[in-house]
């Protein structure tokens, strides 16, 4: 199974991270499965591809109280099963508070454990808040460093190599710098803001103008 983030949905989740250099971050992965016979659950095989094509900013502060999050992950299902024909979640990503943890902690283990229930090709993207500084500053390096995928007996593993993980648009890392210089991270909602004011759209429908 090889993974593709689209440009969407990767300068979302790094600017997400870069709004609260100082929080742990998680958010929500949505996209499809194409190529080979997969269609999602069991019928996913080896020449299939999971093509993230948005994601939805979560939280960046108590990532773990489980009734914020099923009321987001049923909200986000909702949706984008409505109103995306063909998408759903079908994973999440994961900012560490600290600039030097680079674990995969419990709660997005625990998370991905909740979405390879209903999708066993689910995968976690850790990023590396090291990188995402770089990119920052400089506009070259990716702003994740780790993807993880769910082996049935040993759980959540790292992916063996880069390629495993894929940009979509070759212009994703200077469409971000673009906007890191503009700021364009302040703009971002995540659900944690919605629940303190619902006039706050999770969707960040004005984002990208």
């Amino acid at each position: 199974m090889k993974y593709q983030i689209s440009q969407t949905a990767y300068v979302k989740l790094a600017l997400h991270a870069l709004k609260h250099r100082s929080a742990a971050v998680n958010g929500i992965l949505v996209g499809r499965v194409s190529g080979g016979g997969g269609g999602g659950g069991a019928e996913e095989d080896s020449a299939s591809t999971v093509s993230i094509v948005d994601c939805v900013p979560l939280f960046h502060g108590q990532l773990g109280l489980l009734p914020m999050l099923e009321l987001a992950l049923t909200q986000i299902e909702e949706y984008f099963s409505s109103h995306q024909e063909g998408l759903s979640i079908v994973g999440c990503y994961h900012a560490n508070e600290r600039f030097d943890d680079y674990d995969l902690s419990g709660i997005p283990r625990k998370i991905g454990d909740h979405i390879a229930r209903y999708f066993s090709s689910a995968c976690v993207l850790l990023l590396d808040n090291r990188l995402l500084e770089s990119l920052a500053k400089a506009g070259k390096k990716p702003a994740f460093s780790q993807l993880f995928t769910r082996d049935s007996s040993r759980g959540w593993r790292s992916a063996p190599g880069s390629s495993d993980l894929v940009l979509a648009e070759s212009t994703a890392n200077e469409i971000l710098y673009d906007y890191i210089l503009e700021g364009r991270e302040q703009s971002v909602t995540d659900f944690d803001d919605h629940l303190d004011d619902i006039s706050k759209d999770w969707l960040n429908p004005g984002l990208f103008d």
